[in-house]
């Protein structure tokens, strides 16, 4: 029996982030979308990171005062009291919220491989990637779909 590729599995229309999406705008994009992640990439496709809802969720939950979050720029002994007003952080963009480190693989990559990696690296996709351009998505879920098919 031939090993199985990613390039079977992996799911080619990738919901992709912009980096300078707000955590609002990027829990929208991934609620619509019916995705719990998505690459963020620049303008030319290149993935600079990955942002997932759990991301989204732990960031929208700190609480930052206005002088934690560098909103609060004032000396002034009048205002001090505005330095710990809490802020609303739905506003923060996206690439400050990612994850930077990013797992690829090729769409040759075997399937057992993508399993391992996912493994080890307590992760729940791998980007699929070709010269640093997201070419597809490959998630605990698919991989599940083969051990289905194979029981």
């Amino acid at each position: 029996m031939a090993k199985r590729r990613v390039s079977e599995l992996m799911n080619p229309n990738v919901v992709c982030a912009r980096p300078e999406m707000t955590v609002a705008e990027a829990a929208k994009l991934l609620a619509v979308r019916g995705v719990s992640g998505a690459p963020v990439v620049d303008e030319q496709g290149r993935i600079l990171g990955v942002v997932s809802q759990n991301d989204l969720v732990r960031h929208s939950t700190k609480q930052v005062s206005a002088e934690e979050s560098g909103r609060f720029y004032s000396d002034d002994e009048l205002f001090e009291d505005l330095a710990d007003v809490p802020v609303d952080v739905s506003d923060t963009p996206v690439e400050e919220v990612m994850s930077r480190r990013v797992y690829t693989v090729s769409r040759d990559t075997s399937v057992a491989v993508a399993a391992n990696i996912m493994r080890e690296r307590h992760i729940h996709r791998l980007i699929v990637s070709e010269r640093t351009r997201v070419v597809g998505v490959i998630t605990s879920l698919d991989l599940l779909r083969v051990v289905e098919e194979n029981c």
